[in-house]
């Protein structure tokens, strides 16, 4: 787990929320959506330059890595990108790479800040600049790896999740709220983007 704290005074910066799911069903979203109809963002840790704020980006790669992991997937040799084979089925990583490179085909929009879905933010984990802490004097933002571990049922089955949802192109269309297991079903609560002040 990754903590960031400004260098100078020591103020700790939190992400807001770290999952996200993109809505793929062939419907319209409703008031719940099938588990088979959704699929995770691929996201790293980024600074939203229009919000000011520690946030998850969409990490999207180009048409042809997408290409290229399903050829190896089907090839039976192991990926990383989109999905870690490592671990799971051959015919599971075949069928979740086949999955991501659709979505891929379709999508139209460049990656999106996923706190207000904006386009301009920078990664934290890139070679950089460091981003300087507005609210201080001398202070850069920087992170730390914590190592630790959770315990608990699975988000949305005691507690409500908060699991952000949002349509192929990066748009926010709700929140995955409790999970239905027994059916395989998520409710959805309506969400969408804040407008972004242009002041």
């Amino acid at each position: 787990m990754y903590t960031y704290t400004c260098s100078s005074c020591r103020e700790k910066f939190f992400l807001p929320f770290t999952d996200a799911c993109y809505y793929l069903g062939p419907k319209p979203v409703g008031k719940q959506v099938a588990d088979d109809d959704v699929l995770k963002v691929l996201v790293r840790h980024a600074w939203c330059r229009d919000c000011s704020s520690l946030c998850i980006a969409e990490d999207i790669l180009a048409l042809r890595e997408f290409e290229n992991a399903y050829g190896s997937a089907r090839a039976g040799r192991s990926i990383e990108y989109p999905v870690q084979s490592e671990y799971m089925d051959e015919a599971e990583v075949v069928g979740e790479a086949k999955r991501y490179l659709r979505w891929r085909m379709l999508r139209g929009h460049v990656p999106r800040a996923l706190c207000c879905g904006g386009s301009n933010f920078q990664f934290m984990d890139e070679p950089q600049m460091q981003i300087k802490h507005a609210e201080c004097d001398f202070g850069f933002v920087s992170g730390s790896m914590r190592i630790g571990s959770s315990c608990g049922s699975s988000p949305g089955v005691s507690t409500p999740a908060n699991i952000r949802l949002y349509d192929i192109d990066g748009e926010l269309i709700g929140r995955l709220t409790w999970w239905k297991q027994d059916v395989g079903k998520w409710d959805i609560e309506p969400l969408s983007y804040l407008p972004i002040d242009d002041d």
